[in-house]
């Protein structure tokens, strides 16, 4: 559109509500809350790696309450299993790659199964995270603490989300992220 025949509020105006910068801010404002909230609530609970909270609420934190809600499921039960695989893991691993790589096989394949396809290489994750980075704690304590710190990110992305954009029905919501699982 020629500047000429730009709206009486100007170019700048036009170009700020058609890439709805508002619904961005808000986004951004969103994650960032969650972010920081997770972050000091990790802190207060006294949780040992507390920006794996922070970090998942960033990764979960999507633009409406179906995206979040979605993103939660798949990352809390990701994590889970990834966790429980990855406690029983390290306890065996002793460096073996094959071992790790079987581990990471299965996560997948145990999310594939329980129709979580998406949980699958959050899984991964959290195994790796047990069984390669745990320097600090035995593999039980690094398995709860991963699946502690996690939720609580989850949680509060969600409870975040939801005080911004509240669904008109939370069934609605839960049955299309179910939905979205297949």
């Amino acid at each position: 559109m020629p500047f000429d025949q730009q709206t009486p509020q100007g170019p700048l105006v036009n170009c700020w509500q058609q890439v709805h910068f508002g619904e961005h801010a808000i986004a951004s404002f969103k994650t960032a809350l969650a972010a920081a909230l997770s972050l000091w609530l990790g802190h207060l609970l006294r949780l040992d790696h507390t920006y794996w909270a922070a970090i998942s609420a960033i990764v979960v934190t999507g633009s409406d309450v179906r995206v979040t809600f979605t993103s939660c499921l798949d990352r809390i039960i990701g994590t889970a299993i990834g966790a429980l695989i990855g406690w029983a893991t390290a306890y065996a691993w002793h460096g073996h790659v094959l071992l790790y790589g079987f581990a990471v096989a299965v996560c997948v394949l145990v999310c594939s199964a329980l129709q979580f396809h998406k949980a699958g290489h959050l899984a991964a994750v959290a195994l790796t995270v047990i069984v390669l980075a745990n320097l600090d704690a035995t593999p039980g304590r690094a398995a709860w603490g991963r699946f502690l710190e996690v939720s609580l990110g989850i949680i509060v992305a969600l409870v975040v989300t939801l005080l911004f954009t509240p669904p008109k029905s939370i069934k609605t919501v839960v049955k299309r992220g179910a939905a979205d699982q297949t």
